[in-house]
């Protein structure tokens, strides 16, 4: 039951690469939340950042994988 390490490290990037995903999505929250419409240009981005991250999260659910087990 051992993994080699090239499957290690594969696994090591996914989880990195979901921890960059959830900080830059609760900084874009901690923004869209201080700026109300005080920033028009602070509230597109924090939108577009929210579709995005919406999006994408759809996106990882349905191409999840058997393997992913």
């Amino acid at each position: 039951m051992n993994k080699p390490l090239s499957r290690h490290l594969g696994e090591l990037f996914a989880h990195i690469q979901d921890l960059m995903d959830t900080a830059t999505h609760s900084v874009i929250n901690r923004v869209d939340e201080k700026s109300g419409k005080k920033n028009k240009l602070l509230n597109f981005f924090s939108s577009a950042g929210d579709a995005y991250f919406k999006k994408y999260s759809e996106i990882k659910k349905r191409k999840k994988s058997p393997r992913d087990s």
